[in-house]
């Protein structure tokens, strides 16, 4: 029973086997019986057949008592022996139970012995003695009684096998209509029920309830597949429990990382703006102590060369820092510090060439900061220190830049500009020791327009020193400046140059480029005086890391005397390659024509 307890399929086989034993013994039963009622037609046929036989006997020996003959007798005699094969037939016999307390047997073997004890001699004295008296008619009416009875008892005989084998096939149908019944109802309470159920939980968890449980409790497979559902719905319930833990976790962390990421933006922001170190600085220190356990935050900046500390800072304080140059702003200051111990992280605000100052976070000791806590402020003290010393860098290139560009525009004005003004006072004195010699008018004349054509020569130097001293670039690269300078000299030219720009976006700095576009103009001024020229071709290249300008022209060409004759201008040309560690060379060309060529690496490369 325990067996059929922990398994449906155990029942339902056992259902059905019963079900096939009552088919096979109904069956067998079936068998049987028919197997026992085989002849037994025969048999009632026989029996019934041995009256006839008798009211037949005594018929003709009725005749042959009337009117004798040897026919007849024989007749007789022939209806005897038939009656007697009949009574002792197998048919019979056969039908005719074996066991001698049977009612049948009893009666059979009654019939066999007064037939051939009483009947059979009467007859015989009948057929010998014709006057005798016919005692064998009674004697025949009670046998055939007998046999009536005898004829009875085969039929009933053969009608209990039939109501046996009803009665079996009834209580078959009975026991397999109960069997499956039986079964029917194990299906649907341990079958039917329990798959609706776990149907209906499974839609409930497919939908996201993973609360359904299955309350039905067997020990069959349908009870296993129950105690698992519940199983699987609790690991489950768990799993996503504990993953909606961990992705509130990594959306925590992503919100961190969002706020670094934000953070580092606002960082190279702020650092980029053009204000005082404390405005661009405070809003990182205090964005960083929300979005990380660190605070307060001090920054202690030092000169870069003696390392003396000139400034210092704080996210946190009482009072307003003595350095503070913005006296509207109250960012920085609390009405209390946190009076609990600290523990400080401090960094050194510096780069491989210079230091700039200290870092210091402070922070809780049961609030220790985590790896990408420390990342991120390594990354904005990095980010400080690269942001002043390129502020550092930018300030001494922009002195370097002027300190060059002051001597580039001294030696012009001493080329150009000094001696032409030291020759007109050279001419007034002239004029002077003429009119104290009292020389002619003509003289004096010629002295004057001398001293006109020099104050003509020095305006125009003036005016061109004044074009280039005002030449800046407002426009962002160099094309558009180069563009201008050409559409400018080709107006004075009077004809078109042939103009070539192929360097990429931003390859040159802003220094290379303002001595690249005064070299430039240099050329062309030289070519608007003293060339004489018909085409004029200007190309500006970038091969690999070389800057080339080539400036060529079919004019005259340069004499032997190269520096009388340009007024100084090859000199202050090569003072300009110079200062960018570039070659420039001015020679005649072979067809006619000068060529001007300057060649440099950019810094940027």
């Amino acid at each position: 029973m325990h067996f059929f307890k922990q398994s449906i399929i155990a029942r339902l086989g056992a259902a059905m086997l019963a079900i096939s034993i009552m088919a096979v013994v109904s069956m067998i039963v079936s068998v049987i019986v028919a197997e026992s009622t085989q002849g037994d037609a025969a048999g009632i046929n026989v029996a019934g057949s041995l009256r006839m036989q008798s009211y037949k006997i005594i018929a003709e020996t009725s005749q042959l008592s009337q009117d004798p003959g040897d026919e007849k007798l024989r007749k007789i005699q022939g209806s005897i022996s038939e009656f007697e094969n009949r009574i002792n037939s197998p048919i019979l016999t056969a039908v005719i139970p074996q066991d001698g307390a049977h009612d049948l047997y009893n009666l059979h073997n009654n019939l066999v012995k007064d037939w051939n004890e009483q009947i059979l001699p009467s007859l015989n004295t009948a057929l010998t003695d014709t006057s005798a008296a016919p005692r064998y008619i009674d004697l025949i009416e009670k046998f055939v009684h007998r046999i009536d009875a005898m004829v009875l008892l085969l039929e009933r005989s053969t009608e209990s096998k039939i109501k046996l084998l009803s009665m079996v096939q009834a209580i078959s149908l009975f026991m397999t209509v109960l069997i499956i019944f039986i079964a029917m109802l194990d299906i649907k309470n341990n079958v039917v029920h329990p798959l609706q159920a776990l149907v209906q939980m499974a839609r409930r968890a497919s939908h996201g309830d993973l609360t359904a449980r299955v309350e039905y409790e067997s020990q069959d497979e349908l009870g296993v597949l129950g105690d698992a559902f519940n199983h699987m719905a609790e690991e489950l319930s768990k799993i996503y429990t504990d993953l909606e833990q961990r992705v509130e976790r990594k959306t925590a962390l992503l919100q961190q990382s969002n706020e670094s990421l934000q953070l580092l933006y606002d960082t190279t922001r702020c650092f980029n703006r053009k204000e005082d170190i404390c405005r661009r600085l405070m809003p990182v220190l205090q964005q960083l102590e929300t979005v990380s356990p660190f605070g307060p935050i001090k920054v202690t900046l030092c000169e870069p060369n003696t390392q003396k500390s000139y400034r210092e800072l704080s996210s946190q304080a009482t009072a307003r820092p003595d350095s503070c140059r913005v006296l509207s702003c109250n960012s920085c200051i609390v009405q209390d510090l946190d009076p609990r111990q600290h523990k400080a992280l401090s960094l050194p605000i510096q780069t491989r060439e210079t230091y700039f100052g200290e870092f210091n976070a402070q922070f809780l000791p049961h609030s220790p900061p985590n790896p990408s806590d420390i990342k991120l402020i390594e990354s904005i003290v990095e980010n400080l220190a690269i942001s002043m010393s390129l502020e550092l860098k930018a300030e001494q290139e922009q002195k370097l830049s002027l300190n060059e560009e002051r001597a580039v525009i001294a030696r012009e004005l001493h080329d150009s500009l000094a001696q032409s003004l030291s020759y007109l006072k050279m001419q007034v004195t002239r004029l002077q020791i003429l009119r104290k010699k009292d020389f002619t008018a003509a003289q004096i004349d010629d002295v004057v327009d001398e001293l006109k054509e020099g104050l003509n020569n020095a305006y125009r130097q003036l005016r061109e020193l004044l074009t280039t001293f005002r030449l800046k670039l407002d426009d962002p690269g160099l094309e558009h400046a180069v563009d201008t300078t050409i559409n400018e000299f080709s107006e004075r030219l009077g004809l078109q140059i042939d103009y070539q720009y192929r360097i990429p976006h931003i390859t040159l700095t802003p220094n290379e480029e303002i001595h690249l576009l005064q070299v430039l103009r240099e050329a062309l001024a030289n070519v608007v005086k003293h060339a004489q020229a018909t085409e004029v071709s200007v190309s500006i290249r970038a091969e690999k890391e070389n800057i080339s300008l080539c400036i060529e022209d079919n004019g005259v060409g340069l004499p032997e005397n190269k520096e009388r004759t340009n007024h100084y201008g090859l000199v202050i040309m090569q003072d300009r390659a110079a200062t960018i560690n570039g070659q420039l060379s001015v020679e005649n060309q072979p067809g006619g024509g000068t060529r001007v060529l300057l060649t440099f690496k950019s810094k940027h490369h």
